[in-house]
């Protein structure tokens, strides 16, 4: 098994407060824009699909803080890593938010597992115009994308040899799937936006602005540092800059 953490860009400029607790709500910050591929003797995984760049399908205000060349679109990062686009097999979304899915549809052949109440309750703000970045989805179900919705009963599953899809449940979205990956460098868990940061767990404790149940985030966050405990991994954050500049990246890669 080999891991590429491929570079998607970077956000500049961005209200630090949607993501870290601060005190003065103009505090701006830099986070990074990334995902993970595995090759793996069983097929190809990829953890998320970034933020999609084409201003007919993207809010403007993500555009303004968003710098992405080329070079950096999934599709083009995966190709760097030695993997055509039609032949990633699976792509594993943490949750439904649009720097998350943008490239879904550039992977033909791609089943997409999504946490079914993170599915579910999407589609429902996006009928009744909660959603404000509906044109991506009303794009996916157009394009009949092949999707597995991940039973919310199921806490884990084993999707590979040493790949386990974990279920974090409610808390920053409707529903957060990570992923458990045992690798001979050391185990990792890749945990998305469940925690943005290190600077989320403190101390002091920092909720995210942006949180969708934050009682549940609180139980998300115990459970994530008391299983990485467990299993001797190392948290990868969704949004760290400081921990993201010490990862390697494609075409280097963890086995």
């Amino acid at each position: 098994m080999r891991v590429y953490v491929l570079n998607n860009g970077l956000n500049v400029n961005s209200v630090k407060k949607d993501l870290i607790y601060c005190d003065d709500p103009d505090e701006r910050f830099d986070f990074p824009s990334w995902t993970v591929l595995i090759r793996h003797p069983e097929g190809n995984l990829l953890y998320d699909a970034a933020c999609h760049t084409d201003p007919e399908r993207q809010a403007r205000f993500i555009l303004d803080c968003l710098r992405m060349t080329p070079e950096d679109e999934p599709v083009n990062r995966v190709r760097e890593a030695g993997v055509e686009p039609e032949n990633v097999d699976h792509i594993l979304l943490s949750h439904m938010h649009p720097d998350h899915f943008g490239y879904i549809d550039s992977f033909p052949n791609a089943e997409i597992i999504v946490s079914d109440n993170e599915f579910s309750g999407i589609l429902k703000d996006t009928a009744t115009g909660k959603f404000p970045f509906d044109k991506d989805i009303i794009r996916f179900i157009q394009r009949k994308l092949k999707w597995r919705l991940f039973d919310d009963s199921v806490k884990f599953e084993k999707l590979f040899d040493k790949v386990t899809i974990v279920n974090f449940g409610r808390g920053h979205s409707y529903g957060m799937l990570g992923l458990l990956l045992e690798l001979e460098e050391g185990n990792k868990l890749l945990v998305s936006d469940a925690i943005y940061s290190s600077e989320n767990i403190g101390p002091p404790l920092r909720m995210p602005g942006i949180c969708r149940d934050p009682e549940n985030w609180l139980k998300t966050m115990e459970f994530i540092l008391a299983f990485a405990k467990e299993n001797n991994a190392e948290v990868w954050h969704g949004h760290d800059l400081a921990q993201f500049e010490t990862l390697k990246k494609s075409p280097e890669y963890y086995e």
